[in-house]
């Protein structure tokens, strides 16, 4: 490499030092995750968003509008030289960062580092080090299953709104689950609000979160496999259906669409009007990939929705 992307990598190597540096020295980490048996550590992604002299580094959402934010200097790198050289260069600096500290509370039990890079070819974006650390991924899967057999199963009084955060994201998390398991699943976030319906605020904080971690996995999971998803010039995003896609039996009970439907319709029941498009989008969406309870659902109304098709407890 020439002196130039030698400096541009002691740049990004100092910016992901300086992160791993600031989050060892907290001193709130224990207590962090002992709120909750759910939770076995704090960190589980960040972004390293290379700009030429603006280097930086923080968590998924951070620079979300850096885009407007322009390199002081050229970029030195091609697009080329990103993925084959760069990324593995930066895979083994987090690393060896990760050797020392996976045991600690502030690694969850996945880790991923994601890359913005300015290059000479346009913006690269790219997942550079994803790695699974299987004895917190054992212990986070036993506790799910405790939680769930003693606090919902067995249990008769109302939950903390943290538990139902991190349950309903576990639930849902590809990485923990290959596929989740609708029936249950929907059998969950029902009993969730059973168990709170009694505490008005408080439920509204689950259905909330119950919301947020559906359209999460509708957003990155489920519609993915079936769309080609671009974000417009108004930054939303823009479904094209996958000319391959073809999804079989999915008007029987329990299939992965029936947690979008449930999504949609938890959207518009309780979410304030200005998110409602969001429901009427994943219906519409359901419906394109031949979803019967979906059509029927945007033929009939939000207030007409067959138990059998929503599985939503008319008493809630």
């Amino acid at each position: 490499m020439n002196a130039l992307q030698e400096e541009a990598l002691e740049e990004m190597k100092a910016a992901i030092y300086e992160w791993f540096e600031e989050q060892e020295k907290r001193k709130d980490v224990e207590g962090a995750v002992k709120r909750t048996t759910l939770q076995v550590g704090i960190f589980n992604d960040i972004v390293l968003d290379y700009r030429p002299g603006r280097t930086s580094v923080g968590s998924s959402d951070f620079g979300r509008n850096a885009s407007g934010r322009k390199s002081m200097k050229a970029s030195p790198f091609t697009r080329e030289e990103v993925l084959h050289e760069v990324q593995p260069w930066l895979t083994s600096i987090v690393r060896e960062k990760l050797d020392k500290l996976h045991t600690s509370a502030l690694i969850d039990y996945r880790f991923t580092l994601k890359g913005r890079f300015a290059t000479a070819d346009g913006p690269v974006r790219l997942t550079v080090f994803d790695i699974v650390y299987e004895e917190k991924k054992r212990q986070l899967l036993e506790r799910v299953e405790s939680y769930i057999e003693q606090k919902l199963e067995k249990g008769a009084y109302p939950t903390k709104p943290l538990e139902t955060f991190f349950l309903t994201r576990h639930l849902l998390d590809p990485y923990l689950f290959n596929e989740p398991d609708v029936g249950r699943t929907i059998a969950i976030f029902d009993r969730i609000q059973a168990l709170n319906k009694e505490r008005v605020q408080a439920l509204r904080e689950h259905r909330s979160d119950i919301i947020r971690a559906l359209t999460h996995w509708a957003e990155e999971v489920f519609l993915p496999r079936h769309y080609d998803v671009t974000l417009s010039e108004y930054r939303t995003n823009e479904n094209g259906i996958k000319p391959d896609t073809a999804l079989k039996h999915m008007d029987e009970p329990n299939q992965p669409i029936d947690l979008l439907l449930y999504g949609a319709v938890m959207i518009l029941r309780y979410e304030p009007s200005y998110s409602k498009a969001k429901g009427m989008t994943f219906l519409e969406l359901a419906r394109q990939l031949g979803s019967g309870k979906a059509g029927r659902m945007l033929k009939e109304g939000s207030d007409t929705f067959a138990r059998e098709d929503v599985h939503l407890r008319d008493e809630l």
